[in-house]
């Protein structure tokens, strides 16, 4: 540490746990900058801040100041709903991880390395994304002068896929009466296989996201066309009409009754006023049906976008009604079959040898 004089006033320069601090005594004096120097250094012992500097807020309290301010912006400001919808569920995923304590300072760029949000990249990287845009924030409100670097982690599409025979089953399984298996239980739980088996169904013949299948509206479908009308969902380009199937219909009529406005899928325990999740139903579900773990019920988007891809070839159609901006997106959904691949080297394979027989008889 060391004191410098610059004009009539002193200035104070150290080094303290690697990183240079220098700034003015504003004083002329020898002594009294001697001070100023005890002071600052006592400072940074202390609490690692300079004396007069602003108090920095851990990752907890600062993610309540960051959605108030999201949703203290004007409609049509960006970002746009969709976006602080992802942002507010970074927010919950990053609660729950260690560097919720921690002073927004101390994050290092190690730290947010070393981050993984339970075994999916793609939670793990909602979470880096909003820390990102979290800390910008906090550096453009003077909070931070410089940033870590925050890189995410690669996606890849899902190595599981809803074959035929978990469809089967699934259904099956949905299709029986469901009963408790607790006889004090009370009579108001609901111990039927809906509305899993209509979301289920519903994502397999429209490759729909489970919160899109949610939101639908009575008024969103439109029977003579037979389309269902996606109004909003992730991007730009979720808002389209994907096809209304014999099988999707049958299941919408069974729970129409004389409805024409409203939900589709209410519940009156949610804020939203619809169904928000069937996770629990899916779990036994698949529990029953001897499934995988790894089988997830998004598995059944992936299983539309396969089937649709291989039963087209028309991947501009099947990234439309998978609302993708990007084909490379599309691409991570599909998962070939060596079927089709084993059959065009067996027309190779016999087109060359009726060639061979062909020039044997000549």
């Amino acid at each position: 540490m060391s004191l410098n004089r610059r004009g009539d006033q002193w200035h104070y320069s150290l080094y303290w746990n690697d990183r240079r601090y220098r700034g003015s005594c504003r004083t002329s004096k020898i002594a009294e900058a001697k001070k100023v120097e005890s002071l600052v250094l006592a400072r940074l012992n202390e609490d690692g801040r300079l004396p007069g500097s602003k108090k920095i807020p851990t990752l907890s309290e600062f993610s309540g100041r960051f959605l108030n301010w999201l949703d203290l912006l004007p409609p049509d400001r960006p970002p746009k709903q969709p976006t602080r919808n992802y942002y507010e569920v970074g927010c919950k995923l990053l609660q729950r991880t260690s560097m919720a304590g921690m002073r927004l300072d101390r994050i290092t760029s190690d730290d947010v390395a070393a981050l993984a949000v339970g075994s999916s990249p793609a939670n793990t990287n909602n979470a880096l994304r909003t820390l990102r845009r979290m800390l910008k924030k906090a550096h453009d409100w003077g909070l931070l002068s410089s940033l870590p670097v925050v890189k995410l982690v690669e996606e890849h599409g899902r190595e599981e896929l809803l074959e035929a025979w978990m469809e089967a089953r699934l259904l099956s399984i949905s299709a029986t009466v469901r009963t408790p298996t607790n006889k004090h239980a009370p009579k108001s739980i609901n111990y039927g296989w809906q509305p899993l088996r209509d979301v289920l169904i519903i994502m397999l013949d429209t490759g729909m996201r489970p919160a899109e299948v949610f939101r639908i509206r009575w008024e969103h479908v439109n029977w003579e066309r037979d389309l269902i009308f996606v109004p909003r969902s992730k991007s730009r380009k979720s808002r389209r009409f994907v096809g209304l199937t014999k099988r999707v219909k049958l299941a919408l009529l069974a729970r129409r009754m004389d409805a024409t406005e409203g939900w589709v899928f209410p519940s009156t325990r949610s804020q939203s006023g619809h169904v928000e999740t069937v996770q629990k139903q899916f779990e036994m579900a698949k529990r029953l049906a001897g499934l995988p773990e790894s089988v997830v019920l998004y598995c059944a988007r992936h299983r539309f976008s396969t089937d649709a891809m291989e039963g087209t070839g028309n991947v501009m159609a099947v990234m439309d009604a998978m609302g993708h901006q990007k084909m490379d997106t599309t691409r991570l959904y599909n998962h070939p079959g060596l079927k089709q691949i084993r059959d065009a080297i067996e027309r190779r394979n016999q087109l060359i040898e009726e060639s061979h027989i062909s020039g044997h008889i000549v």
